[in-house]
């Protein structure tokens, strides 16, 4: 179900995911509002969910993350406890950055991001292989990050 949003609340949403860290005087200025009304939409759209969080995103090269990799993998035996262990232990790796189910082949795709491929290394040694239920893992390396968005598409929303 597709929240019901008007167009004055997908300019406030667009204008928070291109940054969070505006002001409410800004975003009412951009959306032609005064900043009182501005402000108790920002807090329905908090409050029904719709904006979760407000983040920032940090330039993981200037931090020394210079290692993005991205593991697909199979567990084994299929059973749901093995899942349930997978995915409780992953909530523990700050190296995870994203975690997702899958179809075909792999039950996950995982997002890690780390200093250099020995911390890649480390980690899979580590963390990963002594879950136990890893049956299988395979990694793509990332050369180069051609598009980095973590703001979403609203262009379907009628306003």
């Amino acid at each position: 179900m597709i929240a019901d949003l008007d167009s004055v609340d997908v300019r406030i949403l667009e204008a928070l995911q291109e940054d969070a860290g505006r002001s409410v005087a800004d975003i009412a200025e951009i959306v032609g509002l005064t900043p009182s009304p501005c402000w108790r939409r920002i807090r329905r759209l908090e409050t029904e969910g719709i904006v979760r969080r407000r983040t920032v995103q940090l330039d993981r090269r200037t931090l020394g993350l210079m290692f993005t990799a991205y593991i697909e993998v199979k567990i084994s035996p299929a059973r749901k406890a093995n899942f349930e262990k997978f995915e409780a232990a992953i909530q523990s790796f700050p190296e995870v950055t994203e975690a997702v189910t899958m179809t075909g082949p792999s039950d996950y795709l995982l997002k890690v991001v780390m200093p250099d491929i020995d911390a890649y290394n480390d980690f899979v040694s580590d963390k990963l292989i002594p879950l136990d239920v890893v049956g299988d893992f395979r990694t793509s390396v990332q050369i180069r990050n051609v598009k980095d968005s973590t703001g979403l598409p609203l262009g379907h929303i009628e306003g």
